[in-house]
């Protein structure tokens, strides 16, 4: 599995939001997955530079509990859940 640097991705991000090219585009232009450039794109929107950053470590029973709760709750996606 490659990983990029925030760099990377903040690029990525700017020009999607710029408007220099959609999922696809970008994907192909960038050799990566049109899914990780929603990701990226979602990760950003929602919590700006930190979203873009790796987060590694453990969750609570609480905290996955209440996950699943608003999963039902707002009827979100996995994608649109993960980037909240």
């Amino acid at each position: 599995m490659r990983t990029f640097d925030v760099k990377f991705k903040r690029k990525v991000v700017r020009e999607y939001l710029s408007g220099k090219g959609g999922y696809k585009l970008l994907a192909a232009k960038f050799d990566i997955a049109d899914s990780q450039v929603r990701k990226w794109v979602g990760a950003y929107q929602h919590h700006g530079s930190a979203g873009l950053t790796r987060q590694r470590g453990r969750y609570t029973c609480e905290f996955k509990l209440e996950v699943l709760h608003r999963l039902a709750a707002e009827n979100l996606s996995c994608r649109e859940l993960a980037a909240r």
